[in-house]
């Protein structure tokens, strides 16, 4: 399962990869995201796509070959730096209105995942 051990940050960030604030839905709880498949040192944005890992129970950035069957699509609401070792927590929006530009990680697949819930047409 890995190492489970959190961190909080306290950031101030304005989520600028939305277009506007109707119909904004939170992930209850948070998520957080597997240092392992993050690189340390960086910075992970707000609008930034990932999904549920059921096998590390965990959520990881969506690349090119993630399956559009993944598992808890979402965007992370706010910004965060990658310490090694220490597994990042941040707030995500599982419903959403978008600007796909100035978002993180969105794949074809990840607008099939997430058709209904995250908007990112005009």
């Amino acid at each position: 399962m890995g190492n489970l051990q959190t961190r909080r940050d306290s950031t101030v960030s304005r989520p600028e990869f939305l277009r506007n604030a109707v119909g904004l839905q939170y992930k209850t709880g948070n998520v957080i995201l597997d240092v392992t498949k993050l690189t340390p040192g960086t910075n992970v944005n707000g609008g930034t796509a990932v999904h549920y890992n059921e096998t590390s129970q965990m959520y990881e950035p969506v690349v090119a070959e993630t399956p559009a069957t993944m598992v808890g699509a979402v965007l992370t609401r706010d910004a965060t730096k990658v310490y090694a070792g220490q597994n990042p927590m941040v707030g995500a929006l599982t419903a959403c209105n978008a600007i796909e530009q100035r978002c993180t990680g969105v794949t074809a697949n990840f607008k099939d995942a997430v058709k209904g819930r995250i908007v990112f047409d005009v």
